[in-house]
């Protein structure tokens, strides 16, 4: 996650009109509900939060029940319709040299919220926002809900500090300490992923809804794959190509899936192939890992447009969603709604994800040598075709994006009436199953077969997959 720059290009979002005066009137609490989102991490080169809010503006935009707006930090004052809802540019201060911006004006974010005058405030950013729109907000009635995207005191306090355990606990203990402060104080608090809803009520954010994020599953589909696309990464139909379509950075665990690559090209030779897509200061590693392997590494840089990206992950057998920090996983999601198999961490969103949908195999946290280990077991296309369709008919029954909404809408509504707005139904079925790789103890480096030893070295690292098959799910009605 990070903090917004500047406005976001017209040709990213498609508003349909464009204007830089005031706001139009709200209308009255009696009519469509008026919602307003505040959120310092949308960037316009952003992932799953970007994503999160371009999707809402188009779906809440087209509903007549409620009204939508949202607030975004930018360099300058000025508004873009998007169907019926409104999205707000609000200068911010840039953030160094990182091009990033965090909005610290309170009269300017209030005159905006007087405009609007909005039943409702989802407070997307945890550090400075949640009292900045408590101080903008305050007299207008209107009621705050956050939005969990970031589990920072996790992500961005304590693993940073690893190093130093004394100061990494104090900080996490810190950042623990404020999200009770703020989401704590909220209405409501909407989180993606039903592993979450614990672990912030032990900390002291107890009204929490699960509402998960949503994937185009018009887009996103097995259709979209595409054999020159894969010829151009010299794979065939029987080939296995494993994707890494996530900022090339530490927090997505890059070193670790370079590592596990090494290792598993050692055994498998040409059969390992690996496809980057996007950028970060890891570039230089994926560079020299390119070089050390011509033909079989592929690197994309980053991939804008929607469509190319659907084409990527539904052309790739395998994707890696390495991150121990997810609060989603939108990438491991839209990868699922394509039939492609998963290799995810066992923590937070992504081992629930493969928990519940068994569609690809858990590793441990920074081990390249389970990763490799799984990675070899996939390496046989049938198995991987199996994970990859319990994976798509788990996304076909669940990721939904008008869903989504509606639930939101639901926690909203309910805030508003002074009901509990929690959902205490669990939004997805947890299927029981033990974890798909070779074993929850350490992982033996895996070794190359010497020439006279007739078996499959995979069947050293390979565990049986379980016999219980999830059935191809319908897609879900719309709203």
């Amino acid at each position: 996650m990070h903090f917004a720059r500047t406005r976001p290009e017209p040709a990213t979002l498609a508003p349909t009109t464009v204007s830089s005066g005031a706001a139009s009137t709200p209308q009255a609490l009696s009519r469509p509900l008026i919602a307003l989102d505040v959120n310092d991490f949308f960037s316009p080169t952003g992932g799953g939060v970007r994503r999160y809010h371009t999707e809402k503006l188009q779906h809440l935009g087209a509903r007549s029940d409620v009204s939508y707006h949202l607030v975004v930090p930018s360099d300058r004052f000025g508004q873009e319709q998007h169907g019926g809802a409104t999205l707000h540019y609000i200068p911010a201060l840039p953030l160094g040299k990182s091009g990033y911006r965090a909005v610290i004006d309170p009269l300017a974010l209030r005159r905006i919220i007087r405009q609007v005058r909005p039943d409702v405030i989802e407070v997307g950013s945890p550090y400075l926002t949640p009292d900045l729109v408590r101080l903008a907000s305050a007299g207008t009635g209107a009621r705050l809900v956050g939005f969990w995207h970031a589990h920072y005191p996790d992500a961005y306090l304590r693993r940073p500090l690893a190093k130093q355990p004394l100061l990494s606990r104090t900080a996490e203990r810190i950042g623990w300490w404020w999200a009770a402060r703020t989401y704590g104080r909220f209405d409501a608090t909407i989180a993606a992923a039903d592993c979450l809803r614990d672990e912030l009520a032990h900390h002291g954010v107890r009204n929490v809804s699960i509402t998960p994020l949503g994937v185009d599953l018009e887009l996103f589909t097995p259709e979209r794959r595409d054999t020159a696309l894969r010829a151009s990464w010299g794979a065939g139909d029987d080939d296995v190509v494993v994707c890494f379509p996530h900022r090339l950075c530490g927090e997505k665990r890059l070193s670790t899936m370079i590592d596990a690559f090494r290792t598993v090209a050692a055994i498998a030779g040409p059969r390992a192939r690996l496809v980057f897509a996007g950028r970060g200061p890891g570039e230089p590693e994926v560079q020299a890992l390119l070089e050390a392997f011509p033909g079989q590494v592929h690197h994309l840089g980053f991939v804008d447009d929607r469509q190319q990206m659907a084409r990527v992950l539904a052309s790739a057998d395998v994707v890696a969603a390495l991150s121990p920090t997810e609060t989603f996983g939108l990438s491991a999601a839209e990868a699922m709604a394509c039939g492609t198999a998963l290799i995810g961490v066992d923590a937070l969103s992504v081992g629930e994800l493969l928990r519940q949908s068994r569609g690809g195999l858990v590793v441990p946290d920074l081990d390249p040598r389970a990763l490799a280990a799984a990675w070899l077991q996939l390496l046989d296309p049938a198995l991987t075709r199996r994970y990859g369709a319990r994976a798509q008919a788990f996304a076909l029954a669940h990721f939904d994006w008008r869903e989504t909404f509606d639930r939101i809408v639901a926690v909203y509504r309910s805030v508003v009436k002074g009901e509990p707005a929690r959902l205490d139904r669990r939004p997805h079925p947890v299927v029981p199953a033990p974890l798909a790789w070779s074993g929850g103890g350490p992982t033996p480096t895996p070794r190359r077969p010497r020439a006279s030893h007739a078996a499959d070295p995979r069947a050293q690292v390979a565990a049986p997959l379980a016999s219980r098959d999830v059935r191809r799910a319908p897609q879900r009605r719309g709203s």
